[in-house]
């Protein structure tokens, strides 16, 4: 008795997943006018005349370039590649120097940046 039980209940949930599945199928293949067409993923933007694909520009949320001598943790991480510990590792450097850097090669003196990744973040930073 105990392994009919398991049995039906294994049929039933393989029926359901299937049905389930089968559902969306159809979903997806029956478009009419009556129903609303499946939406498509985002289609990717083309870089701007100016910058070439996969180079990063300005910062990613602010648009703008951010200043490595007057930005807090906070801003810095609005740079794409720099979390909140390489974040608080410039702001160190910063304050090892007297409060500012007079080049933004010196971000290579960081610990976590090195040639590749301040290649990748320089376009975004400024003095």
């Amino acid at each position: 008795m105990k392994r009919t039980a398991h049995l039906l209940l294994a049929a039933c949930l393989m029926f359901a997943v299937m049905l389930s599945a089968g559902s969306a199928l159809a979903a997806n293949a029956a478009v009419t006018p009556a129903t609303t067409p499946v939406t498509t993923a985002p289609v990717a933007t083309q870089a701007a005349p100016s910058q070439k694909v996969g180079q990063p520009g300005p910062s990613q949320k602010t648009g703008q370039t951010i200043n490595l001598n007057t930005a807090d943790a906070n801003q810095l991480t609005q740079v794409r590649g720099i979390g909140k510990v390489t974040a608080a590792a410039i702001i160190e450097k910063r304050n090892a120097l007297g409060g500012r850097f007079t080049s933004v090669d010196q971000l290579l003196q960081v610990k976590g940046i090195g040639q590749k990744k301040l290649e990748k973040i320089k376009p975004q930073v400024s003095l």
